[in-house]
């Protein structure tokens, strides 16, 4: 019998797969896209992102623990959802490549400047398959030993508080943008929450007894206020100007903290963050392979993952300098928001449409 998931592991699954690249440059999009007092309305997209993954919940709950693609076949017929599936596990591969292909650009904004980035994203890759070709409960385990690993960075907030001033904050809100207020811009800055929608991914492997959505729900709020307070110390710490012209506030952010026994911390910071980004590139992939079985659902052991993994290396070949990467990323970003919240609609119309079908059948016998 497989094992099953618990409420911790789940949370910090989702955790880590929320906290993402997009953290180096959060404060930056807020004070470019909402302003002053931005961490108030990254609250308010929080709190949107919650009513979406309660809209997950829902799916759950009405299909009865069913998986999300016994509930698509159950009203579609395969032969009109394989391309369906495809252009799915298309995305996520793209996202999972842009995701870790992006974090090797910034890496070598500090490191290995001359050394070619795909030789460094080759060896990422190859993390990527060894933990995509294990189970799910697997990765759970490996998530919670990186979060273990990579909790402690939080510490170095206390470094700060010499040079922080409530007073940036300023009694404004919402003001000051460079950019000017659109759904586009709000949109941006959302982007910090995707990763979520893939719980939708676990129904399988949860016990249905359990109340496993709480830890969907942890995960999320825990990553929110550990990107709250990278918000809130940065707000405090440099002005509103400052942050829109940096291009990755927390990594001058780390600039500024020194210790005697090292002379650039981040050195120590950024190998921690690649294990972050590794569980969010892991999991798209593992989102694409679960998608690509339900076409090839006989297919040679770990022969998807070696297919996988090398269309995610191959994928990264598309972006070439830190400005196209960005770009890309920030535009799958937008293409997985609209899946994220247009996945559930659908479920829930579908089990709506099922049930009101079942009905029926009763009413006529």
């Amino acid at each position: 019998m497989k094992e099953k998931l618990n409420v911790f592991h789940i949370a910090i699954l989702i955790y880590m797969i929320e906290l993402d690249i997009t953290i180096f440059e959060l404060p930056r999009v807020i004070a470019q896209n909402i302003g002053t007092n931005g961490w108030l309305g990254f609250i308010a997209l929080s709190c949107l992102a919650s009513f979406n993954i309660y809209l997950y919940w829902l799916v759950y709950k009405m299909g009865n623990g069913r998986s999300v693609f016994h509930i698509l076949e159950g009203a579609i017929p395969k032969a009109f959802l394989y391309p369906f599936y495809l252009l799915c596990a298309l995305v996520w591969i793209g996202l999972a490549s842009l995701i870790g292909k992006h974090f090797i650009f910034v890496f070598q904004l500090l490191f290995l400047q001359s050394m070619n980035p795909m030789i460094i994203f080759f060896l990422l890759c190859i993390m990527v398959y060894s933990l995509l070709s294990k189970d799910l409960y697997s990765i759970s385990k490996a998530s919670t030993m990186f979060f273990i690993l990579t909790i402690w960075i939080l510490g170095l907030s206390f470094f700060y508080f010499n040079d922080w001033k409530i007073i940036r904050f300023t009694t404004s809100y919402f003001q000051g943008a460079s950019e000017a207020p659109s759904i586009h811009g709000w949109a941006e800055v959302y982007q910090a929450f995707i990763g979520y929608e893939l719980c939708m991914f676990l129904f399988p492997y949860v016990n249905k007894e359990s109340k496993w959505f709480r830890g969907v729900f942890g995960g999320h709020w825990l990553v929110t206020f550990v990107q709250l307070i990278v918000i809130w110390i940065t707000f405090g710490f440099y002005s509103l100007k400052q942050l829109q012209t940096f291009l990755y506030p927390l990594i001058n952010l780390w600039g500024y903290v020194e210790l005697p026994f090292i002379n650039r911390i981040e050195s120590i910071i950024f190998p921690f963050f690649l294990l972050v980004n590794l569980i969010s590139t892991v999991m798209y992939c593992f989102a694409a392979l679960v998608t690509v079985k339900q076409i090839f659902p006989k297919a040679r052991p770990k022969l998807l993952e070696i297919v996988i993994t090398c269309i995610t290396y191959i994928a990264g070949f598309i972006t070439l300098t830190l400005r196209k990467s960005e770009e890309l990323l920030s535009f799958t970003f937008n293409i997985e928001t609209g899946i994220a919240f247009s996945f559930p609609i659908i479920l829930i119309i579908i089990l709506q449409l099922q049930k009101r079908k079942g009905r029926n059948t009763k009413g006529e016998t």
